[in-house]
């Protein structure tokens, strides 16, 4: 039996900010600017923002015992996360990722902090599986162990509970092996690089119509400021991007999949949830900071209404569910 919670697990980090006037070639030295530090970390932003509506939000990590994790953990505790699933490794170096803007794109360095397995209690692993949710990456999802219990085992026992399975996979950071947890997702996540990863030289097409063909039920294609490609029972719909002018976008995929994981659920209709995703993300990229995405859902509606974006009535459907809900919600 699922809970009304989702389970986020993976990074949190302490996000470094530099600017330059053009990304460095190889051997090259160039000038940064150093903008400032931010509480980030691809997941746990997705947690904040998720939070951010209204959702219950756990996360899960393991992290040192310094200052910065404790700051990190504050944070995400004063968003409305749940961080009681956090265990401590004091052997671990602190979560921090480099982040280098040039133009309108940026550039993550992440250190290791030394972290290559993720141990769960038995409270743990009772708390994930009564969720509806696991939000997750692929990188992360391969650290997963319980006793001597694989990734594949843990999320078998998730799946088995009625709870699903949502991969965030950014770029696609993929190993040999990873195709076996790929086909363990109900909802993937992924931009224009990590689509050309999964495609292996081949068509996006090919790629999709082989994930499609097992547990996976919807798969996102995130293309930034051209929006998103939304392939749902075998149906593929293009939702358009809106334009705006361009702040920061670091953090953006991260809004845009707790947005669409928000909207899915409180709706039930893949289509809806990809326009409110849409909206969200690029709301998002018009404020600096990597979770600038954290905000209401009336918020994102109202984004919606200004820019005049849909104009059809999918717009109305998507107001009136999250109206309903928002006004039902304790």
């Amino acid at each position: 039996m699922t809970s009304d919670y989702c389970v986020f697990i993976g990074d949190a980090a302490l996000d470094e900010h530099y600017r330059a006037d053009e990304w460095p070639q190889h051997g090259t030295k160039i000038e940064v600017e150093a903008v400032g530090a931010f509480p980030g970390g691809m997941i746990a932003n997705a947690a904040v923002v998720y939070a951010g509506y209204g959702e219950q939000a756990r996360f899960c990590w393991v992290m040192n015992d310094s200052p910065t994790t404790d700051s990190l953990l504050a944070g995400l505790s004063e968003s409305g996360v749940d961080t009681q699933l956090v265990s401590r490794d004091e052997a671990l170096a602190d979560s921090r990722c480099i982040i280098v803007s040039a133009g309108d794109e940026h550039t993550v360095l992440t250190p290791r902090t030394g972290l290559e397995r993720i141990e769960l209690s038995d409270e743990a692993l009772a708390t994930i599986t009564e969720a509806s949710y696991i939000y997750t990456a692929i990188g992360d999802l391969r650290m997963l162990r319980h006793r001597d219990r694989l990734p594949g085992e843990i999320i078998g026992e998730v799946h088995a509970a009625g709870a699903k399975l949502v991969l965030d996979l950014d770029v696609g950071d993929l190993r040999v092996g990873d195709d076996a947890l790929l086909g363990l997702a109900d909802i993937l996540f992924v931009n224009r690089v990590g689509m050309q990863h999964l495609a292996h030289g081949g068509s996006e097409a090919q790629a999709v119509a082989e994930l499609l063909s097992g547990r996976l039920q919807t798969l996102v294609v995130t293309l930034a400021e051209d929006g998103c490609r939304l392939y749902d029972a075998d149906v593929v719909r293009e939702i358009p991007g809106i334009q705006v002018d361009v702040v920061d976008v670091t953090g953006a995929g991260d809004t845009f999949g707790a947005a669409f994981l928000y909207a899915l659920n409180r709706t039930g209709d893949a289509e809806l949830a990809a326009i409110f995703a849409t909206a969200a993300s690029a709301r998002a990229v018009t404020v600096a900071g990597a979770r600038a995405g954290a905000t209401t859902s009336a918020t994102v509606m109202d984004f919606i209404h200004d820019h005049r974006q849909f104009a059809d009535d999918r717009h109305t459907v998507l107001d009136s569910a999250l109206s309903t809900h928002n006004q039902s919600a304790p």
